[in-house]
C-alpha cells in the first residue's frame, strides 16, 4: 500500500529538496559562471597562469548568456540524458529549463527566491529564502569565478592537446571543504580556450556533465523571466523550513 498522506508525499519528492537536487542546482550554477568565450592569446606552451587569467579577465565582460545544453548524469546506478536550455544574468538571476525532455526540471531563481518545478508530479517546491536550499548554495560563485585563484586549485591534467592535441584538461579542485562538489573538470579547446566540456564530480562521485551548443553572450533579457507562475493544478509546495 502506497502511504499518500501529505508528509509521505512530499518524502517522496524530497529528492528535489535533499543533495542530489541541490547539488544539481549547485552544478547549474557553475556550469553558468563557466560558459564563456575564452582569448585568442592562447599559446601551444600554455600555463596554468594563463589559464587563470584568461577565465579571470574574460568572466568580468560577461553580464548575461543563453545556450542549449545536453546534461549528462553519472552515477553507481547508470547513466541519465537530459536536453534544455539555460538563461542568466546579473546579479543572481538563473533558469535552467529541461522541462521538454522526460523526467526533465524547471530551476528558476531571482537571486532571492527559488523554484523547482517538475511536471512529471505536477508539483512545484518554492523556497523564499533560497539560502535555505539544503545549505550553501552558490549563488555568488559567479562574481567569485572573477577571482578563480582565490577559490581554486587550478591544475592542468594535460597541456598537450589531450587525445585530439586540440585541448586544454583543466581541474579545479575548490579550496573550501565541506562543499557540494570536490572537482570540476574543464575541456578547451587550445585553440582559442572555448569550453568544450564541463564536469562536476561531487562528494559522493557522482558526475554531471555539461555540453554547450546556440551560446549567446550578452543577450537583453528582462527581470521577469526569472519569475516563476506555477501552472494551473500544480501543487505548490512551501520548501522553507521542512
Amino acid at each position: 500500500m502506497v502511504d499518500s498522506t501529505p508528509n509521505a508525499r512530499y518524502e517522496s519528492r524530497s529528492t528535489h529538496r535533499g543533495s542530489p537536487m541541490i547539488r544539481l542546482f549547485a552544478s547549474l550554477l557553475i556550469a553558468a559562471g563557466l560558459m564563456v568565450s575564452w582569448p585568442s592569446w592562447a599559446q601551444d606552451d600554455v600555463t596554468v597562469e594563463q589559464v587563470v587569467t584568461g577565465i579571470e579577465s574574460t568572466y568580468g565582460d560577461v553580464q548575461s548568456l543563453r545556450a542549449d545544453f545536453v546534461q549528462v548524469n553519472r552515477s553507481a546506478v547508470g547513466e541519465t540524458k537530459i536536453k534544455g536550455r539555460v538563461e542568466m544574468a546579473r546579479p543572481r538571476l538563473m533558469k535552467w529549463d529541461s522541462t521538454k525532455s522526460p523526467q526533465g526540471t524547471m530551476f528558476v531563481t531571482d537571486g532571492s527566491k527559488m523554484w523547482i518545478y517538475t511536471p512529471s508530479d505536477k508539483t512545484v517546491l518554492v523556497y523564499n529564502d533560497v539560502s535555505a536550499a539544503g545549505g550553501a548554495v552558490p549563488l555568488d560563485l559567479l562574481d567569485s569565478l572573477e577571482k578563480l585563484d582565490e577559490h581554486f586549485v587550478v591544475e592542468l591534467r594535460d597541456a598537450n592537446g589531450g587525445k585530439d592535441k586540440k585541448s586544454l584538461d583543466v581541474k579545479l579542485t575548490p579550496k573550501t571543504e565541506g562543499g557540494n562538489y570536490k572537482e570540476i573538470r574543464l575541456l578547451l579547446t587550445k585553440k582559442n580556450y572555448q569550453l568544450k566540456q564541463f564536469t562536476l564530480v561531487d562528494q559522493f562521485g557522482t558526475e554531471t556533465e555539461f555540453s554547450f551548443t546556440q551560446v549567446k553572450l550578452n543577450p537583453e533579457m528582462d527581470a521577469s523571466e526569472f519569475v516563476f507562475t506555477p501552472p494551473a493544478g500544480v501543487e505548490t509546495i512551501v520548501a522553507d523550513g521542512i
